[in-house]
């Protein structure tokens, strides 16, 4: 079928008064055409495959066969979500927080540097979003009793308790790294310059100014004094981490309002401690968020003499204690602000590629906590849970489906720990350009597994459930890696593609792990297929044929085995020139492709979607390469809102799909034959239709059966921090 207006036009129309679903799901090279589906059966694709000439191309297509119209609306569906607090109909929590300020009165103001629905610097009141200072973006926020202080550009700029922006400039000189404020002074640190700068909280005049290596967070105490973290950087990547300068511990340094050194350096419970962020509470104690080994807020008392540490909130050793993983809530990790209000309450802010603010009574008790947790993330099952238990690629949430939508889903861990493996993959792969989105899990060798690939698919990373913590197992990249951080991955081969696997154990990537090809050479980069099937076996590759990697085993550390020398290439089968998905059911031995072909050509302009043609293959396994039927997906360039395909989930007798622009919507077929069975959209939960974001990766929809015969979809939304889940009944 050519991309030319079908003879006959849709039942349809796609412009005047017709509905949003009406558009999206009469697409120009859609599946449907005046309710009639393009799924060619068996003996006419065998007629097809017959007739086809050498080279692979495509035979005549058979006559289309008559079945339900796919704009047939699916009621039986739930809508859900997990990754965020709220469902983002109001309110969310945003992308980021790099950094806090509280106020007296309990209102909190973040500070960062996006948020794909707009709230780069939310303010929060009482576990709830009430607000946001437009126009803020960087790292730093510091609060008084009349105005809040963020960054913007090269300085601070003033915004009203409200949010609103006022033109008063406090010229930093640099995106500073951190501030705070009296209702008299403002201190910014100038990373770039290594300053302490002091400016008039009214005018924005420059007052004082003095050197401090490497400044990071500042205090302001109750006299007036003000309290440095000196020896400490932070990232300009996405995940503006902290990180000690490796030739002088930290310290917190003491001066006065003018610059002169004070004595009362702290220098740590530890010397490998981190101290992110720094608030000087209502008792004017200092608190200090310490994300090193203890992660932990430190409160230090006799701030006037020598300071003293008097006590510590949260568990020492943060996510890694205990049970490494489980989430309580004094668990922290990630530790990016800490502040206080008039009651003593503390607050505690952690930014790991996900949100999460805590609010503490004074005896430590939690009074509330906001998540948000899965921007541009997929999600997928634990296949033995029956759909219970959700991950995504480093969250795991309990959903308890006989509950209401919004309190059906348990935050039951986090499976990344940055002291126990420093190098994890999902630290490093930044967040901004989406280098970790999609989980696969698999049940192998009697653990579980979790097989990772981002937006631009350019790799594959591996890891192996122990306990709660996803360890570091191994990594397929198509590439060496040339990242944010040129240390990472350690000892990686200068050129080529390479594969890792942890040999000793412990997580990290040492010389002698890497294995490459002979010849050294990268594999094609603009491949889009990551697959692993049932067995463990890997599938990549797509655009020039397919690679298999069959599983060889495991090593004594548990760790799948993948080798070059096992690896199998496929030429890809006919009607394809162009593979982007596949799925394989190693049980029925049945292969699905999804792709491009001589008549359905590829277009640079949706580089990132599926395809427009998705074929069955019965008896894989075999070598047969003739379709069982071939279906031309949801296409249509022109329509109002662009309908293509980007993600495809398959789960017991159907196949699910979703489209880019087409935000939550979710498209049905019936895996026998192709037949289409309707769709969806998102529920009124999360608000309007388009309070749900696009479909942003390559692999952005999961899908499972439930021993009870519902159906379980999740797809990736980016715009409100969360993914969605469907419960559909058939």
């Amino acid at each position: 079928m050519s991309e030319q207006e079908p003879a006959q036009p849709p039942a349809a129309p796609r412009t005047g008064a017709v509905s949003r679903r009406q558009l999206l799901a009469y697409g120009r090279n859609a599946a449907i055409v005046a309710g009639t589906a393009l799924a060619i059966p068996a003996t006419a694709a065998a007629a097809a495959s017959a007739a086809a000439p050498a080279g692979g191309s495509a035979g005549p297509a058979a006559a289309p066969q008559p079945a339900a119209a796919l704009d047939t609306t699916l009621t039986d569906v739930v809508t859900s979500w997990t990754g965020n607090t709220f469902s983002g109909a109001t309110e969310w929590v945003q992308d980021f927080v790099f950094n806090i300020a509280v106020a007296a009165d309990g209102t909190v103001y973040t500070v960062s540097f996006w948020d794909e629905a707009g709230d780069y610097a939310g303010i929060y009141k009482d576990g709830h979003l009430i607000g946001n200072c437009h126009g803020a973006n960087g790292d730093a926020v510091a609060v008084n009793s009349t105005s809040v202080y963020l960054s913007v550009g090269n300085g601070l700029t003033r915004f009203g308790l409200d949010g609103t922006i006022s033109t008063q400039t406090f010229a930093v000189g640099s995106p500073p790294a951190a501030a705070a404020a009296s209702d008299t002074q403002v201190v910014a640190t100038d990373r770039t310059n290594n300053l302490v700068k002091v400016f008039d909280a009214t005018t924005g005049a420059l007052q004082h100014s003095w050197s401090v290596n490497q400044p990071g967070s500042v205090a302001i105490g109750a006299g007036g004094d003000i309290w440095v973290v000196a020896n400490i950087t932070r990232d300009t990547n996405d995940g503006h981490f902290w990180h000690v300068d490796q030739a002088k511990p930290a310290q917190i340094l003491h001066f006065s309002g003018t610059g002169a050194a004070l004595g009362g350096t702290i220098s740590g419970p530890s010397a490998a401690w981190i101290p992110t962020s720094l608030a000087v509470d209502v008792n004017g104690d200092l608190l200090v968020g310490d994300n090193g080994p203890l992660r932990q807020v430190h409160t230090y008392t006799g701030l006037s003499g020598t300071p003293a540490l008097a006590r510590s909130l949260g568990q020492a050793g943060g996510i890694g204690a205990g049970t490494p993983g489980r989430v309580t809530a004094d668990k922290f990790f990630g530790i990016v602000g800490v502040g206080g209000d008039s009651a003593g309450n503390v607050y505690v802010a952690m930014f790991e590629f996900g949100v999460w603010i805590r609010k503490f009574t004074p005896a430590g008790a939690v009074v509330w906590q906001l998540q948000g947790s899965a921007f541009v993330d997929a999600a997928d099952f634990d296949p033995a849970s029956d759909g219970v238990e959700v991950y995504t690629k480093q969250c795991h949430y309990t959903v308890d489906h006989t509950k209401a939508p919004g309190s059906n889903a348990t935050f039951r861990s986090y499976t990344l720990d940055s002291v126990a493996y420093p190098q994890d993959a999902r630290l490093f792969l930044t967040g901004h350009t989406h280098s970790a989105t999609s989980p696969f899990l698999k049940r192998l060798n009697g653990s579980l597994y979790m097989y990772v690939t981002g937006m631009y698919c350019g790799h594959l990373l591996i890891y192996r459930m122990q306990g709660e913590i996803a360890k570091p197992s191994g990594a397929i990249f198509k590439a060496r890696w040339n990242g944010d951080d040129p240390t990472w991955p350690p000892n990686q081969p200068a050129t080529g593609q390479w594969i890792w696997r942890d040999l000793s154990g412990n997580g990290a990537f040492e010389a002698g792990e890497y294995f490459q090809p002979g010849d050294g050479t990268s594999s094609p980069s603009n491949c889009w297929v990551w697959y692993v099937d049932d067995r463990g076996d890997i599938w990549e590759g797509g655009d020039r044929n397919l690679r298999h990697y069959p599983l060889q085993g495991f090593d004594a550390q548990g760790n799948p085995i993948y080798t070059y020398e096992s690896l199998v290439t496929i030429a890809l089968p006919a009607p394809f020139n162009v593979v982007r998905r596949l799925h394989y059911d190693v049980a029925a031995d049945v292969m699905y492709m999804v792709g491009y072909t001589p008549d359905q050509l590829f277009d640079n302009a949706h580089w990132k979607e599926c395809g427009k043609v998705l074929v069955r293959y019965d008896k894989w396994s075999t070598g047969n390469t003739t379709p069982t039927w071939t279906l031309l997906l949801p296409w249509d360039t022109d329509a109002t809102i662009v309908v293509t395909m980007v993600s495809l989930a398959f789960a017991g007798d159907y196949i699910f799909a979703a489209g880019i622009e087409t935000r939550g919507q979710v498209w049905v077929w019936k895996a026998a034959d192709g037949s289409p069975v309707g769709t969806w959209e998102a529920g009124s939960i999360i608000g309007t239709t388009d309070r749900s974001g696009w479909v942003d990766v390559p692999y952005g929809i999961s899908a499972t059966k439930r021993a009870d015969g519902d159906y379980l979809v999740q797809v990736e939304d980016d715009l409100y921090n969360k993914v969605l889940l469907y419960r559909w009944t058939p």
